[in-house]
């Protein structure tokens, strides 16, 4: 008797992905949570605008900084290329109902709730409480000191939140809230501590350890600020962010829940504080190195600024270091990027670092040059993406951009600084942002109180 000879299904075909570094899954993986800045230079240095990167547990995704790719995916109906964030250790600090990790209809009717406060006449009305902030940290300067200005952003941008994000007045409270979200975020810079809570968020979408500890504490002061506020009569004529969610509607009359509140203030609190602060830092890195730039800035700050240059300093510098390095997409439609098919799942990171930089789109990439959004020249919206773009472009970019320019003002108004050290700082990661190695170190030269 024959047996039957039965024909192996043909294999299917392999896809053909860009090329990745050569290293293990789990090399990568230690190297994006400890070096990620650095990686996605040696990535773009060795392929250009497009590769693939490899993480441990079969993890993948595809990296692209091309303008063209950028487009395309800002372009895309949101239903096609919906956020990856709630997947990211990120999802579990902000939540399920926050603008990071919302997805469709829902993040559409977030946003359209969040907007008001972030534009127009509301948003202008915060620059003298910002100015008054500013004013107030840099009393508390020495000439003749050595100091990093990354702490001293933290405090500022910490007390714009409080004030004008949760518009907590009692003193009291203020300290219990600002002694725990300062505490969180100590936490979040302990590679000891935060390994085990990323490992936990990726995999069971939890905080686990000290960590959650201190992040339900945050919560309950976030609730009870919230309870307080819904009991304040004059809350329809409050001018903080968090009463004008309180009072706002969506079309169908329905308000933000508790948990929705709670979602959106702390990704405000990560978004508001952690990135400008960052970004201020970088700022007075490079201008302390740059002269030129420095004098222009100051004598800007001293007048009326008609040119709008610390607007394109600022903007500058969220370019040349852009303080929050990718964003990703999860695929839900094919896609064709940088002449590769890409399926229904597949990862996409869109390196905002790599095309912040993109050799094609900026002469002399790496230079510091403010001059390059003056005259009405408008940023790239697929080359200048320190914020993200298309539908989920960051909410508070505005606010961001208001807050760098009257802390700007207010420090090079009332201060003389100079670098320690000639060289330029490092990149370092701290929590999901980009910051100067040692901190933005200055010598302070003088100070008018």
């Amino acid at each position: 008797m024959s047996a039957t000879l039965r024909r192996r299904p043909a294999a299917e075909p392999r896809r053909t992905l860009p090329p990745s570094l050569p290293v293990n899954g789990f090399a990568m993986t230690r190297r994006w949570i400890t070096d990620q800045a650095r990686t996605i230079e040696e990535i773009h240095d060795i392929y250009g605008d497009i590769a693939s990167i490899k993480f441990a547990g079969g993890r993948g995704g595809i990296i692209t900084r091309a303008p063209a790719d950028i487009e395309k995916i800002f372009r895309a109906p949101p239903e096609e290329v919906p956020s990856a964030t709630g997947g990211s250790p990120i999802g579990p600090f902000v939540g399920e109902h926050s603008l990071l990790t919302l997805n469709g209809r829902r993040h559409l009717r977030h946003r359209r709730l969040l907007l008001p406060p972030f534009h127009g006449d509301r948003m202008r009305g915060y620059a003298d409480d910002i100015q008054a902030i500013a004013a107030a940290e840099i009393a508390t300067w020495h000439p003749g000191t050595t100091m990093p200005l990354q702490p001293r952003m933290q405090s500022i941008t910490l007390e714009v939140i409080l004030r004008i994000v949760f518009g907590v007045e009692d003193t009291a409270r203020q300290d219990d809230l600002r002694a725990a979200i300062v505490k969180l975020l100590a936490y979040t810079e302990n590679k000891w501590i935060m390994g085990p809570s990323f490992i936990a968020a990726i995999r069971m979408g939890r905080l686990v350890g000290p960590v959650a500890t201190v992040a339900k504490e945050v919560d309950r002061l976030i609730y009870a600020e919230i309870a307080l506020r819904r009991k304040d009569p004059d809350l329809e004529s409050r001018p903080d962010v968090l009463s004008m969610l309180l009072t706002a509607v969506d079309e169908d009359g329905e308000p933000m829940g508790e948990q929705e509140l709670r979602d959106e203030l702390v990704t405000l609190l990560f978004a508001g504080h952690e990135t400008t602060a960052s970004a201020l830092s970088w700022t007075f890195e490079r201008l302390v190195r740059e002269p030129e730039a420095m004098a222009a800035a100051t004598a800007a700050a001293e007048g009326d600024d008609p040119d709008g240059l610390l607007d394109a300093t600022f903007q500058e510098t969220l370019r040349l270091r852009p303080v929050v390095p990718l964003t990703a997409r999860l695929l839900a439609a094919p896609m064709e990027l940088s002449g590769y098919e890409l399926e229904v799942g597949d990862l996409v990171i869109v390196s905002i670092l790599g095309a912040c930089r993109h050799p094609d789109r900026y002469d002399d990439p790496l230079a510091f040059d403010p001059g390059r959004y003056l005259g009405g020249t408008k940023p790239d919206p697929f080359a200048w993406i320190p914020f993200g773009g298309g539908v989920r472009r960051c909410i508070g970019a505005a606010f961001a951009n208001l807050e760098g320019r009257m802390v700007m003002r207010e420090i090079l108004r009332r201060t003389q600084l100079e670098a320690v050290d000639p060289a330029d700082e490092g990149l370092r990661r701290r929590n999901v942002t980009i910051v100067p190695s040692q901190g933005a170190l200055v010598n302070v030269i003088r100070v008018d109180r």
